[in-house]
């Protein structure tokens, strides 16, 4: 029995990349230790080799002692050690004794939203390749029904101009709620470029009533103008918003209270195709894989001020967006979380410290995560953060944050205990050992059987397959889908929750709303490799829900993270009006209402993106309102 690591330079990873990269990541230990494991790097100084070393000695020592007989209890297990494999949640449906209480149906190809992300993954393994696509659910042509965007791919050794792949815009057609179809409708809207397409932004940034679209690539970002006519303008140049780092994701908001949406860009890494790959060797089988994170140069995300007549100016600096070492960014949020009437930001980072921006008002910003418990895992250090969900799970009145994690970490779920103050609890939860097995990426806070308490879906999928290798390593995965249990627990009911749910992809950005317009909430999931899903809800809903779709008048039109407090019998709840989130997404900003069975909704109060906030009584309790700023009290 025997571990080696040989120290090569055919890889671009630095000596504490290539340790995490083996060790936390690999899932090393589920390899049989009679072989022996070789990971290939590249010696590149870092101020961290002290550290490896000592971890190096640590891991040789407990092989020496006998680590083959040790078997550490699941939920225990930190975050760079490695949990024994899930393989299905059939204990824990039989322990519940009841039918599953979701349904999704998967109607993607019979309605006409066929799209298959491009360039991913190739034998080349290109960095760039790993993150997938972005996904939007907006309505962009007014008709309260809600149409798709999906950003697509390229490759180095055939650019996706070559192959004739381009970004979507979907339409939809169909008579809703009866009937969900779709039309790509790209071209005559003047949004198909081919690029390496990442994350989406939606927005009314200029208040005309018509949602704007922006979009991340690895280049250029582009920006389009909705004209309100069922086609785009470019004006990438004339809002000076066209940053060429590799942008991930992006969120709009009202940051300072002006009015009108501003814009945040979370940034990636610095990366070039001309880099050296990166390699894996087990059982004397060499395989080339994308390179990680892990010794490379952050990239600083940006924030970008509207000025109101058509400009953005980068107020990064001056707001305290930039940060010493940057955060290597894969997914923003951008919501009010201390109940001051003031919009933060969120921003899951990856193998970094994540971000929380606290708004100080006047466009400033103090960073807070680690103070305030959300920067690192359970066990104090960094994780791979990639996706990120936010809800007020437990009915408390505080919002809480969940952000998904690459494999053998668990995935966080800070809960917010007190305003301000969070804690770790995704072991209390259930949500411990459910996601060792996995990596995540994005993930959705919903109320899919309107039960009034939010539940949970994860996508999961690997970036690199090692199944050649013999390994118990998953490359494709299933999905996962969380039941909350009233705020106590979050039970795994995946494999009863439809077909969907029993087979594997490479799961990537997922976005939710109301896509048939029926009252509950559906998603619309991508992968790499395999068609993307546009799963409808057909779960056995437990009450009502009116749908809400809000109008400002002295602030933005559309008040992006915003949040709702809405009282429907003797139940409160803290909603949120979407504002980036889950990964590489936008969400649909109409906000459902899960109203039990009450005959109407005692009390709703809007906090507007300025502070002030409005107040509605009596309202309905099924359909869909527009409530419009100045109507309420």
């Amino acid at each position: 029995m025997f571990f080696f690591v040989a120290l090569t330079e055919e890889s671009d990873y630095s000596i504490e990349s290539e340790w995490t990269l083996a060790y936390k990541n690999l899932a090393v230990s589920r390899i049989p230790m009679s072989y022996s494991i070789r990971v290939e790097v590249n010696l590149v100084p870092f101020t961290m080799h002290h550290r490896f070393s000592v971890v190096l000695f640590l891991f040789w020592i407990s092989l020496i002692s006998g680590c083959e007989q040790v078997k550490p209890e699941p939920e225990q297990t930190s975050a760079s050690q490695v949990a024994p494999k899930v393989k299905s949640n059939k204990s824990s449906i039989q322990a519940a004794a009841k039918p599953a209480p979701f349904q999704f149906r998967e109607i993607a190809h019979q309605s006409g939203l066929e799209f298959t992300y491009y360039g991913n993954p190739s034998p080349q393994h290109y960095m760039v390749e790993q993150n997938g696509g972005g996904v939007a659910l907006f309505d962009f042509d007014g008709d309260q029904c809600l149409d798709v965007f999906l950003s697509n791919g390229s490759h180095f050794d055939r650019p996706a101009e070559e192959a004739g792949e381009v970004h979507r815009l979907y339409r939809s057609i169909g008579r809703l709620p009866q009937e969900v179809q779709f039309e790509n409708v790209a071209a005559v809207a003047g949004v198909e470029r081919s690029d390496f397409g990442m994350g989406v932004a939606c927005g009314d940034y200029n208040n005309d009533g018509f949602v704007d679209l922006y979009l991340c690539t690895f280049g250029k970002n582009y920006f389009w103008e909705n004209n309100g006519d069922g086609t785009f303008s470019d004006i990438t140049e004339t809002t000076l918003t066209g940053d060429e780092r590799w942008g991930a994701s992006a969120a709009f908001g009202d940051l300072d209270g002006d009015g009108d949406l501003d814009l945040y860009v979370a940034n990636y890494v610095e990366y070039s195709r001309d880099e050296p790959p990166c390699y894996l060797t087990i059982r004397s089988q060499r395989v080339k894989i994308s390179c990680g994170p892990i010794g490379r140069i952050a990239q600083q995300d940006l924030l970008f001020e509207n000025r109101g007549d058509g400009r953005f100016v980068d107020r990064s600096e001056s707001a305290g967006i930039i940060q010493p070492t940057g955060g290597k960014g894969l997914a923003v949020q951008i919501v009010d979380l201390n109940r001051d009437g003031l919009l933060d930001i969120f921003v899951a980072n990856d193998t970094s410290d994540n971000f929380l921006f606290i708004n100080q008002g006047n466009l400033k910003f103090e960073e807070q995560a680690l103070v305030l418990g959300v920067a690192v895992g359970d066990q104090g250090e960094p994780q791979s953060s990639m996706g990120i969900a936010c809800a007020d799970f437990n009915r408390n009145g505080l919002l809480d944050l969940f952000v998904t994690n690459f494999e053998n970490a668990a995935n966080d779920f800070y809960e917010q205990l007190e305003v301000g103050g969070y804690l770790t609890t995704n072991s209390r939860l259930g949500l411990d050992t459910t996601s060792r097995p996995m990596l995540a990426f994005g993930t959705i806070f919903a109320d899919f059987n309107l039960d009034r308490w939010p539940d949970l879906f994860i996508a999961n999928g690997h970036i690199w397959d090692l199944s050649a290798l013999g390994t118990e390593h998953e490359y494709e995965m299933t999905q996962q889908l969380f039941y909350n249990r009233q705020g106590k627990r979050f039970q795994d009911v995946s494999l009863e929750s439809g077909p969907y749910f029993q087979s594997k992809f490479l799961g990537r950005a997922t976005a939710v709303g109301d896509i048939d317009n029926d009252g509950d909430a559906d998603l619309l999931a991508t992968h790499e490799i395999k068609p993307a899903a546009l799963l409808q809800n057909e779960s056995p809903m437990q009450g009502k829900s009116v749908r809400l779709r809000f109008i400002g008048v002295k602030g933005p039109r559309e008040p992006l993270g915003c949040t709702l407090k809405v009282v429907t019998g003797d139940v409160e709840q803290i909603l949120v009006i979407p504002a980036g989130g889950s990964y590489q997404a936008s969400s649909d900003p109409r906000v459902i209402v899960p109203t039990g069975h009450a005959t109407s909704i005692q009390s709703l109060v809007l906090t507007w993106p300025d502070g002030s906030q409005e107040e509605w009584n009596d309202l309905p309790t099924q359909g869909e309102l527009t409530l419009i700023q100045g109507t309420g009290q």
